[in-house]
């Protein structure tokens, strides 16, 4: 079995490093480049030639990473898809999000100040003082316009219907993604949009208990 893995926005394979599933190999997708134009759907697309569909496969993904895997769920035939701290339509978006599509301040503001506003919003993630260099160090190695472009991307999100056999993992004290607009599968009991990296345990042994592994 593998699990086929993609980080949330501006965040790297290090975002994954708790996360360890026995007998499960995970490999942690690459960010493609996105381009100005590039949907929900189109982005997705951009991530096959990375995933073996010969072999059984899940989908894994955090924040925006789990909206990109509710839409390759629909192209590809995944055995499950894992969402953590993320949404599974535009419905579950808070309305903050989707106001942005109306603004779309994401538009007038320089790559440079995304990239800092990236960081300063880094307590609203929940990474602590002692994550700070592996989160900024992640943030840095974006590609150029990748922050816009991708906040574009969510913001303009029209999925409404929730994918199949999705298993959707978020925390009550979640500050970015809020628990009370999505409809959780299990619920981590102060779990913040981090909790991937603080809280791994606990996910998974719910992914194992999900894969019949525990």
């Amino acid at each position: 079995m593998v699990i086929y893995a993609i980080p949330g926005l501006g965040t790297t394979k290090k975002l994954y490093v708790n996360t360890k599933i026995k007998g499960v190999e995970i490999i942690v997708l690459d960010w493609p480049t996105p381009e100005k134009n590039d949907t929900m759907q189109s982005y997705a697309r951009k991530f096959l030639p990375q995933i073996n569909t010969n072999v059984p496969f899940c989908l894994l993904g955090v924040s925006f990473g789990g909206m990109l895997c509710t839409e390759l769920s629909k192209i590809i035939s995944p055995q499950k898809t894992f969402l953590i701290s993320s949404c599974k339509s535009r419905k579950e978006l808070p309305w903050f999000i989707k106001t942005l599509k109306y603004i779309s301040l994401h538009k007038i503001v320089s790559e440079k100040q995304h990239r800092k506003m990236a960081y300063q919003g880094r307590w609203i993630i929940g990474f602590g003082k002692a994550y700070i260099p592996e989160f900024l160090g992640m943030v840095n190695s974006m590609t150029q316009n990748y922050f816009k472009y991708c906040i574009h991307i969510i913001v303009n999100w029209d999925r409404t219907e929730f994918p199949e056999n999705v298993v959707h993992i978020h925390g009550n004290t979640d500050r970015l993604l809020w628990y009370k607009y999505v409809k959780a599968d299990y619920t981590i009991h102060n779990g913040s949009h981090a909790m991937i990296v603080f809280q791994a345990e606990e996910i998974n042994k719910i992914i194992e208990k999900e894969l019949n592994l525990s």
